[in-house]
């Protein structure tokens, strides 16, 4: 039986975060065809090692995991290389902006302006793993293929050029800037296969690196439900209301810090009894229970209790722009909740237009008004439950993602 091993900074059941389930899921259903690794690092929580998991191999769900410990390069240093690498990034973004970068890169594939400090730039980075990389060049010829998973880590930035040949890469890009890094070249324009999840993000990609991107094709992933738990036990257990809107992963500043205030802003203009329910690990230490009784913080969750609680929200909201596929958009819309997203992500603003499941928002005051509507307008949350498990089963059904996948792997 082929061997090959998927590269993801952090890795397990209990691991918030869409890209580490998504790799979970695609892993534990390659297991009947082939040995399935995972090289990953200790980390379970970022920025805090005392939740870290244990150096070394284990199994979990027939999937041998490797976890090496990150061990930075001149940590001290990282905000020097980051600046010194600014201008080459801020270059290649204002060529983006333009329109010309594609026209460009297809010219001129390969960057040199900037690269030693996006180098430094990522080997200083607290996840950094130098131990894996001498992993896979010891035994690269052991395995039949590499997946790698999110373009912007040093495992997948340096992981991927040690053997390209025989290296998937599933981007999971979206526009930051970490992308417009010239060390990505390689990555981007080397490897034997890309696997996006939407057309959005190919396009995306093509923009960047031109014609001289590597083949690919879109694949996606499906996704994965819970038996849920006894709806009345989790109700009480968390103190959830009856009507609530959701916010369903990472708890962090840059996610939550709008939503918030926005929500009180729509409570004050509109009433009513709906609270904001915020599900998930706190990752963020700087992370407070609000004060405000319109919010609820449950802190992280089981699968089996997010299953509940998502069967039971009124409306689920994600006001994230940085997206590549949104697997919790695609379960709500299994589960027949509309959904309401931030304009801004053009992947889940063409989820909107596609599946005439959820509706998008251009601006704070737009959310407001989008959001009273799906609370309200019974006859539109009525067309959106029929439409959204039909595009789930359409688009992202199992067998088909994991039989384009297959063939990928199997033709290296």
């Amino acid at each position: 039986m082929k061997r090959i091993a998927f590269i993801i900074i952090r890795y397990g059941k209990d691991v918030n975060g869409g890209a580490e389930a998504h790799c979970r899921m695609l892993a534990e259903r390659l297991t009947p065809y082939y040995e399935v690794e995972v090289l990953t690092t200790t980390i379970r929580i970022f920025n805090d090692p005392t939740q870290d998991f244990k150096e070394g191999a284990s199994t979990e769900n027939g999937v041998l995991i490797r976890r090496f410990k990150p061990r930075p390069v001149n940590a001290e240093l990282h905000n020097d290389y980051y600046k010194h690498g600014k201008l080459a990034r801020r270059i290649r973004s204002r060529l983006h902006r333009l329109g010309i970068l594609r026209l460009f890169s297809s010219l001129h594939p390969h960057w040199s302006l900037g690269v030693e400090a996006e180098r430094r730039t990522i080997e200083s980075q607290p996840s950094h793993t130098p131990e894996m990389f001498d992993f896979i060049r010891r035994h690269r010829d052991l395995y039949h293929a590499f997946i790698f998973m999110n373009f912007y880590s040093s495992q997948t930035i340096l992981g991927a050029a040690i053997a390209p040949e025989k290296s998937i890469l599933i981007p999971l890009a979206h526009p930051e800037n970490p992308l417009y890094y010239g060390i990505n070249v390689p990555m981007f324009t080397r490897v034997r296969h890309i696997a996006f999840n939407t057309s959005a993000e190919e396009q995306l990609c093509r923009r960047i690196f031109g014609r001289s991107m590597a083949p690919c094709s879109l694949v996606g992933c499906g996704i994965e439900e819970a038996e849920p738990a006894d709806w009345e036990e989790v109700k009480k257990r968390y103190m959830l209301p009856e009507r609530y809107v959701l916010y369903l992963g990472r708890v962090t500043g840059p996610k939550i810090n709008r939503i918030i205030p926005e929500f009180l802003k729509y409570k004050q203009q509109y009433g009513g009894d709906v609270k904001l329910v915020l599900v998930g690990g706190i990752d963020d230490k700087t992370i407070r229970h609000p004060a405000s009784n319109e919010v609820i913080l449950t802190g992280f969750v089981s699968e089996a209790e997010k299953s509940a609680i998502i069967r039971h929200a009124s409306v689920m909201v994600n006001p994230s722009h940085l997206e590549s596929l949104s697997l919790l958009m695609l379960e709500a819309m299994q589960n027949r909740i509309p959904v309401l997203v931030n304009g801004k992500s053009k992947v889940m603003k063409d989820h909107c237009k596609i599946s005439g499941a959820a509706l998008w928002y251009n601006n704070w005051r737009d959310f407001r008004k989008k959001l009273h509507r799906l609370l309200f307008d019974s006859e539109l949350r009525q067309s959106m439950t029929e439409k959204g498990p039909r595009y789930v089963q359409d688009h992202y059904e199992w067998k088909i993602i994991i039989g384009k996948l297959r063939e990928i792997i199997d033709s290296i």
